[in-house]
């Protein structure tokens, strides 16, 4: 490659999105506030404990405890944050994971919320109706309880002697013991009566037989009540609580006697109760203080069954009422439900045929339903994880590709794998990167054509005259501004013998390259032909003669060519259609500028009419100059510059921005009118080269102060 040409292009792209790097235990412990915090509270706590062991309890080492525990806390906690951020951003780093993630939150949770919903509100109608049917079945007992003590009480009143009052009780115990086995009867003598005494029949295991009628009783009538078992051998049985029937034989104030019912709920009344509900019975559960005082729970009486962590439990709330002192109070009565068995019980009465019934049919249904449910979720999980899969493959391919696109190899292409959007985006990529390719390429053209066209614009500027001539009291400054890298204007000024010098100012037609070989052609011409023709007429006719067998069809050239003579201080000089020149005289009362524009065809012109018709209209005309006066020779890149609003800087304008500015030397004019054109423009691009060259006459105290008239040639 040689040495100025372009070295391989790289692109710049924006720096990925980095993954933060774990902490090493070092940088996340002893290079933090927090860590070190975290340390240093544990070191004291620990240092603080063993201290602690040996001098005891003190109290400024609990209030050093309580600030180590509470620098523990808060230098954990941003440990613990700092940690967590950096994990969670690695985690989630990948796309795949945030769709998997999102969906699981979309899809996945809302659905196990519902079925979570659903599932408590089914056991707390379980656990509700469970509580309603404990409660009937309890009311029943009740009931059957005071239908045993009433029955008693009405054949009672038709025995009269002792061992039938026996028979009696017996056989009604015995009776009563087929459905509840448990059941025990009292017949206590009341108001003095002493033809039989205290009997009792039945089991008795659930406790002492009461040997009165208690106080309260008496008062509010016979009723049946709810005790708590006071016994602790009738509790080691298993009875937790008594439904207890009382009924008098006559009424309470002249009662001989009165029938004791108890119906114990043991185990054999519990089994009863779950054979026909499917409900299972514990024990009672201390509620707090407030059951302990009149209605106590006996050691052993809180909970009879074993609670299984796979079923659920209830708390049954109950009105209990303590025999001897007759408060009432709140006891908690476990109970614990089984879902088949109580919805056989329910449904089993609603058969529809075949063996089935309705509440069957419907758990098929909900089965099917859920089996159905369970497997869309499932299909929909695999979908979602599949698209999550698709998608972020393709967007890992675009990631790896642009990867490959910063290390310059734009050789890469992505797989299509899909005719979807994504298809269509990693086709985008594939001809993105092409493009690329061709405009690197394009690049390095266009740099190496860049570099070609400065060094012929470096040529160029070496055509042009670059420093400022003083000759006598004569001052020679040229100026160019090319509107591209090179330009098709020409200005020099050269000398033709001791007394002489030539001037020339030319516009080649067209831009860039060929207008500058041009130029460089025109110059050459222009220094030979200068020493062998004196007359600037003349000059331009053999020019003409010149370019007009060697220019293109379409090309032309303008230009004024000037001879000054020193000695003389006479200008002399012809116009091939170029712009005028601007004369400033000094010497008038007011000092002003003038267009100076003799009569003359463009140059190179190939048609045969203007040919002949060029020596005919070409005019030669002479200045005579005086201290001061300053003459600009110019190009039409400067008086046809324009503006935003396409308005021309004009002649006008140049001639007045000479006025304003003679005084100055020939650069710093020269300054002054490019400064003039920029400030017009306003930032309007500038469409042509703009050229000139300034000549300025000295004020010299032997200089005449007047003018001489004008020679017309």
């Amino acid at each position: 490659m040689p040495p100025d040409s372009p070295g391989p292009v790289r692109l710049e792209a924006p720096p990925a999105h980095a993954l933060l790097p774990l902490p090493s235990p070092r940088a996340l412990f002893l290079e933090h506030w927090a860590g070190l915090l975290l340390v240093a509270g544990l070191l004291s706590r620990v240092l603080l404990s063993l201290i602690g062991l040996a001098i005891g309890p003190s109290a400024p080492l609990d209030t050093l405890r309580r600030l180590a525990t509470i620098a523990v806390i808060v230098g954990g906690s941003v440990v613990v944050w700092r940690l967590s951020r950096v994990l969670r951003q690695r985690l989630l780093w990948r796309v795949r994971r945030k769709l998997i993630l999102s969906y699981f939150f979309i899809g996945v949770v809302p659905a196990a919320l519902i079925f979570l919903f659903f599932l408590i509100v089914s056991a707390l109608t379980l656990l509700s109706f469970s509580s309603y049917l404990v409660k009937e079945k309890l009311g029943d007992l009740q009931a059957q309880g005071r239908v045993y003590a009433d029955m008693t009480a009405v054949e009672l009143q038709q025995t009269r002697t002792p061992g039938e009052v026996r028979d009696l009780l017996t056989r009604k115990a015995s009776a009563g013991a087929r459905t509840y086995p448990g059941l025990s009867i009292a017949l206590l003598p009341m108001n003095g009566d002493t033809r039989t005494g205290m009997l009792t029949v039945g089991a008795w295991d659930h406790g002492t037989p009461p040997s009165s009628i208690p106080e309260w009783l008496l008062r509010q009538g016979p009723s049946v009540v709810v005790v708590p078992v006071s016994d602790e051998a009738a509790a080691a049985a298993g009875a937790r609580l008594i439904v207890r029937s009382v009924s008098w034989i006559g009424t309470a104030e002249t009662a001989s006697r009165a029938v004791v019912v108890d119906l114990p709920l043991d185990d054999a009344a519990s089994a009863v109760l779950r054979e026909e509900t499917g409900i299972r019975l514990g024990g009672l559960v201390r509620m707090g203080p407030s059951i302990t005082g009149p209605c106590p729970v006996p050691e052993g009486g809180e909970m009879r069954i074993d609670p299984s962590p796979y079923s659920l439990s209830w708390v049954n709330f109950l009105d209990a009422t303590n025999w001897e002192s007759g408060a009432s109070c709140k006891l908690g009565f476990l109970i614990q439900p089984s879902l088949v068995h109580l919805y056989r019980r329910i449904t089993e009465a609603q058969a529809i045929g075949g063996g089935l019934s309705f509440g069957q049919m419907l758990v098929i249904m909900l089965l099917i339903i859920g089996s159905l449910f369970l497997v869309i979720q499932i299909v929909a999980f695999v979908m979602g994880v599949s698209l999550a899969r698709s998608i972020t493959g393709s967007i890992h391919e675009l990631f790896e590709g642009t990867r490959r696109v910063q290390a310059e190899d734009l050789s890469h292409r992505i797989r299509v794998r899909t005719r979807d959007q994504f298809g269509a985006l990693a086709s985008s990529f594939n001809s993105m990167v092409e493009t690329i390719e061709e405009l690197l390429e394009q690049k390095v053209v266009k740099e190496r054509l860049q570099q070609e066209l400065q060094l012929a614009r470096d040529i160029q500027t070496s055509l042009l005259p670059s420093e400022t001539l003083r000759c006598g009291e004569f001052t020679i400054a040229a100026a160019c501004r090319p509107a591209r890298e090179i330009g098709g204007d020409y200005c020099d000024f050269f000398p033709l013998d001791d007394d002489r010098i030539g001037l020339l100012v030319a516009d080649v037609s067209g831009k860039g390259a060929s207008a500058a070989l041009y130029m460089a052609e025109l110059k050459g011409l222009m220094l030979a032909l200068s020493r062998t023709h004196q007359s600037p007429r003349a000059l331009l006719g053999e020019v003409n003669r010149v370019l007009s067998d060697n220019l293109g069809r379409t090309s032309f050239v303008t230009m004024t060519y000037a001879v000054l003579d020193v000695r003389q201080r006479t200008l002399t000089h012809a116009r091939a259609g170029h712009t005028p020149l601007i004369h400033f005289r000094s010497g008038d009362v007011f000092p002003r500028t003038r267009l100076v524009a003799p009569e003359g065809l463009v140059l190179g012109v190939r048609m045969a009419s203007i040919r002949s018709r060029f020596e005919g209209l070409l005019k030669e005309h002479t200045l005579t100059l005086a201290p001061g006066d300053a003459v600009v020779l110019f190009t039409d890149g400067i008086s046809e510059a324009m503006n935003e609003v396409r308005d021309l800087y004009g002649e006008d304008r140049l001639c007045l921005c000479v006025e304003d500015h003679a005084h100055l030397e020939p650069d710093a004019l020269c300054d002054e009118i490019f400064e003039s054109v920029r400030e017009f423009a306003d930032g309007a691009e500038q469409h042509d080269d703009m050229t000139m060259i300034v000549l300025k006459v000295g004020n010299s105290a032997a200089a005449s102060a007047s003018h001489v008239g004008e020679v017309h040639g």
